[in-house]
């Protein structure tokens, strides 16, 4: 099976839209091969990593060969290149290729360790204030969180992209199993479409109880979006919600994605 990949992979709606139909349309291989052809492929922005990552390692459980060639000069550098061998192959591709964090525990010093070495080093051209670095910690860090608690898989993807011409930080995290569809349903004794499922959980309010963790909750992540005009979206079983500054958007997808990402782009 072959796939061409898109002319541009970017934060966007029809991004994500590629990945959970692929998702889709691969669920089912065992013992196959796998060819993502980067031919026509210009431009990724690397926070979408971690669903690649995420897409690939299951892809690989299942014994699958997974080959990534005819990689673009502009965006050769973003894959661990040096790592290649002759046609692209090699065991665990998701692990030797893709530039994305796997995260195995809820450990939070790991977490706090990738923050600060990948994610917050000091750029000359995108500086944070010490206020703003700690929003944007405890907004992944409450993410990351979630993720171990409610999904029932213990591992989660992250990446992220800096984009400097337009001064914006854009992390992704990305969980498998249990997604907010299904944890909705099990809280509310009551099925839940995908968007329901969403809108439910990122109002005030919302608990997931008889769940341990209690942090913040995705509406106080919400509101600090709306104060730095910021972006969250969350695909989630067959729902996707997004908030741009203060502006909501929802809707349901032909495919389901086994489990949640959640993007979230602050102005830096």
């Amino acid at each position: 099976m072959e796939i061409t990949i898109p002319k541009k992979l970017t934060n966007n709606f029809q991004s994500h839209l590629f990945f959970t139909e692929l998702q889709a349309s691969t669920k089912r291989l065992i013992q196959d091969e796998i060819i993502l052809n980067f031919e026509e492929t210009k431009l990724i922005e690397s926070n979408l990593f971690a669903v690649l990552g995420s897409l690939i390692m299951d892809l690989e459980r299942r014994k699958n060969k997974v080959r990534l060639i005819n990689f673009q000069d502009s965006i050769l550098n973003l894959f661990y290149t040096k790592k290649m061998i002759k046609g692209g192959m090699k065991k665990d591709v998701w692990k030797s290729l893709i530039k994305c964090q796997f995260f195995k525990s809820d450990d939070e010093s790991e977490l706090t360790d990738y923050l600060e070495n990948k994610i917050f080093p000091e750029r000359p051209d995108v500086a944070l204030n010490p206020q703003l670095k700690m929003a944007i910690e405890l907004c992944v860090a409450e993410i990351f969180r979630n993720a171990f608690t409610h999904s029932n898989r213990k591992e989660v993807f992250i990446s992220h992209y800096v984009s400097v011409h337009n001064k914006k930080l854009i992390i992704s995290i990305v969980s498998k199993g249990v997604n907010i569809q299904q944890l909705a349903t099990s809280v509310l004794k009551q099925a839940q479409s995908g968007m329901g499922a969403i809108q439910w959980a990122v109002q005030s309010g919302t608990t997931s109880k008889p769940f341990k963790h209690k942090g913040m909750g995705l509406f106080t992540i919400r509101q600090f979006i709306e104060q730095n005009d910021g972006k969250i979206q969350i695909i989630s079983g067959n729902g996707v919600w997004k908030q741009v500054k203060k502006r909501q958007f929802s809707k349901l997808t032909r495919k389901e994605y086994p489990g949640t990402i959640v993007t979230l782009e602050f102005n830096v």
